[in-house]
C-alpha cells in the first residue's frame, strides 16, 4: 500500500469511527487478520482463500498462530454444527459417549485400617449432590448439564471458561457456584507483550497478557483473565486465575487458548455441504424440465399462445405445462428434445462415502456413528470400532475430569467444610485424604452380550478382570449393581415370587465365581 493510500486508508477510518466506532473497530480488526495471514502460519480452516504459492508453512509462536485463526476458526465450526448435519452429529456424539449424563463423582475415603469409610463416604456424596442441584449460578442447568455444556464449548471453540461465583444467597446450601463464559468473552485490550504489570510476579518474571490472559513470561503459568460481554456490553473485568477453570487441550508448551478437535475437518464439512446442497439443488432443477421445444420463429410462437396463459398483468407466459407427461401439440418446423435426468450420478453415494470417513478421521468419530450407516457390519468389524472408539475416549474423559470434575468438587467440599455443612475432622491438615474419589465415565453396551458376557466371566475366572472392571465398561459402579440386585432379591421375597431360572443362571455371572473363589 502506498504512502497516499495509507493516509487516504486513515482519513476513511476517522471519519467512520466518529459516526460509526464498532464499524471502525471491525475494519482494523479485519486488517489485523489479514496482516497476521502474511505473517504468521494459520490454521487451514482459518484462512480466507487458498493462496496461489507454493506451500512454505512457517514456525510461528504457537499462541500468535491460535491469536490469528481461532476467531474465524470458531465462526466456521459454529457454523457448521448449525447447519450441516454430519459435523452436528459428531459433536453430538462425542458429548454423549465422552460425558454422556455426567461423568459420576463417588467419594472412595478410606479408614485407618484402609477398608471403604461408608460413613464418611455418604455424608460427602450427600453433600454433593446437593450442592449440584444448585450449582449453575443462573439456576436452570445442574451440575452435570453444566459438564455436558462445557464439554460442547470445548468442541466447538477448543476451550471452556467457567468463573467460580460466591452468591450471598441464604437459601442456598452453599455459598458457591459456577457461571459459564463463552471464549469469545476474552478481552485483549489490555494486551502487552514483554511490559510488566505492576510488579506481579516479579520474583519468577515479567508478566504478559495476551489474547485477554495474563501469564508469567518465564513460566507460562496463568494469572489472571481480562472478560468483557461483547453481547451485553459492560466494563471490562479482571479475574484471577484462582477463580477461574480454563480447560483445552495442550498441543504446544506455554500454550494459552485452545483448538477446536474438529479444526483438520473444517474445510472437508464445509466442502462436503455445499457439494451435496449442489447436488440435491441441480437435482432439483433436472427433474423440473421435462423437454425443451425448438422454433424457427419463436416470436410466431408465442403470439400464436392462447390466452389463457396469460399472466395477471398482461404478459405471456414463456413456459408451457405438459399433464401427465404428454406432448399435446407441435408446430410446424417444431422439433422436441428430451431433457436427460441423470443425476445424482452413480458416482454421488461413493464420494460422500470418502468424504465422511476423511471427517470421521478428523472428528475421531467412527463413520457409523458419524453417518448412520451400518451397513455390511459384522461382530468382529463392531468390536474393532468400539475398541478403538473406547480407546480415543479415554484420554478425553480424563482431561474434562482433570479440569472441570476435580477443580469444581474440591471447591465444594471445602466450602461445605467451611460453612459447617460438612464434618471432617482434620480436613485442613490432610484434605487429600477426603478427596479421594472415582469418576465414572459413560460406558458403552455390548455388542453380542452373551458373547462378551461369557469371555469376561472367564476372565474373572482366570483373575484377568475384576467385577468391578466389568461394571466400569458399561458406565455402571459394581456397589451399586449389588444395591439394585439386593433390593430385588428382598422385592421378590416380600411379593412370593421366586425364579428358578436366575437362581441356576446365577452360577455364570461375575458374583457367583468371585464367591466360590
Amino acid at each position: 500500500m502506498t504512502k497516499v493510500e495509507t493516509a487516504l486508508s486513515s482519513f476513511i477510518d476517522r471519519s467512520i469511527a466518529v459516526v460509526f466506532p464498532g464499524r471502525a473497530l471491525k475494519r482494523q480488526m479485519h486488517r489485523d487478520i489479514l496482516a497476521l495471514n502474511k505473517r504468521a502460519e494459520l490454521y487451514e480452516a482459518a484462512k480466507a482463500d487458498s493462496q496461489p504459492f507454493p506451500w512454505l508453512p512457517g514456525n510461528s509462536n504457537v499462541n500468535d498462530i491460535i491469536a490469528a485463526s481461532t476467531p474465524a476458526l470458531r465462526a466456521r465450526i459454529r457454523k457448521l454444527i448449525r447447519d450441516f448435519p454430519y459435523l452436528d452429529r459428531a459433536a453430538n456424539v462425542m458429548v454423549d459417549y465422552s460425558v454422556g449424563p455426567g461423568i459420576v463423582f463417588q467419594s472412595m475415603v478410606k479408614d485407618n485400617d484402609g477398608k471403604l469409610d461408608k460413613k464418611t463416604r455418604q455424608k460427602i456424596e450427600d453433600a454433593v449432590r446437593w450442592w449440584m442441584d444448585e450449582a449453575d449460578i443462573s439456576g436452570k442447568l445442574h451440575y452435570y448439564e453444566l459438564m455436558r455444556l462445557t464439554k460442547r464449548q470445548d468442541l466447538e471453540s477448543g476451550e471452556f471458561l467457567l468463573v467460580k461465583a460466591y452468591p450471598k444467597d441464604r437459601n442456598r446450601y452453599l455459598p458457591f457456584s459456577l457461571q459459564s463464559y463463552e471464549s469469545d468473552w476474552l478481552s485483549s485490550t489490555h494486551d502487552n507483550y514483554g511490559a510488566s504489570v505492576n510488579g506481579i510476579g516479579a520474583d519468577t518474571g515479567l508478566l504478559e497478557t495476551r489474547q485477554g490472559i495474563e501469564y508469567e513470561k518465564a513460566t507460562g503459568r496463568i494469572t489472571g483473565y481480562w472478560f468483557r460481554d461483547p453481547n451485553y456490553g459492560g466494563t471490562e473485568v479482571y479475574v484471577s486465575a484462582e477463580q477461574v477453570l480454563h480447560g483445552f487441550k495442550t498441543l504446544r508448551p506455554q500454550q494459552l487458548r485452545g483448538v477446536s478437535p474438529f479444526a483438520s475437518g473444517v474445510i472437508i464439512a464445509d466442502e462436503l455441504n455445499d457439494y451435496i446442497n449442489i447436488e440435491i439443488e441441480t437435482a432439483k432443477m433436472a427433474e423440473k424440465w421435462l423437454a425443451f421445444v425448438y422454433t424457427e420463429n419463436p416470436g410466431l410462437r408465442q403470439e400464436s399462445l392462447v390466452k389463457n396463459q396469460q399472466e395477471a398483468d398482461g404478459t405471456i407466459k414463456k413456459i408451457e405445462s405438459v399433464k401427465n407427461a404428454i406432448i399435446e401439440y407441435l408446430r410446424p418446423n417444431e422439433k422436441i428434445e428430451f431433457a436427460a435426468s441423470n443425476r445424482p450420478g452413480t458416482t454421488f453415494q461413493p464420494f460422500v462415502r470418502l468424504i465422511l470417513t476423511m471427517l470421521s478421521i478428523s472428528t475421531g468419530v467412527p463413520y457409523e456413528l458419524i453417518s448412520g450407516d451400518y451397513q455390511g457390519l459384522n461382530y468382529s468389524t463392531a468390536r474393532i470400532v468400539r475398541n478403538d472408539f473406547s480407546q480415543q475416549l479415554r484420554p478425553i474423559a480424563a482431561r474434562h475430569i482433570r479440569q472441570f470434575g476435580m477443580p469444581t468438587i474440591r471447591t465444594a467440599i471445602d466450602m461445605a467444610v467451611l460453612t459447617g455443612r460438612l464434618d471432617l475432622p482434620g480436613y485442613w491438615r490432610n484434605p487429600q485424604h477426603y478427596l479421594e474419589g472415582e469418576w465414572q465415565p459413560p460406558g458403552m453396551d455390548a455388542v453380542d452380550p452373551l458373547r462378551e458376557a461369557k469371555s469376561q466371566v472367564e476372565a474373572i475366572s482366570f483373575g484377568l478382570k475384576s467385577p468391578q472392571e466389568v461394571a466400569r465398561e458399561r458406565g455402571r459402579d459394581l456397589e451399586d449393581i449389588y444395591k439394585e440386585i439386593l433390593a430385588a432379591r428382598e422385592m421378590a421375597d416380600d411379593m412370593g415370587l421366586t425364579f428358578e431360572q436366575a437362581k441356576t443362571a446365577a452360577k455364570s455371572n461375575p458374583a457367583a465365581i468371585m464367591n466360590e473363589d
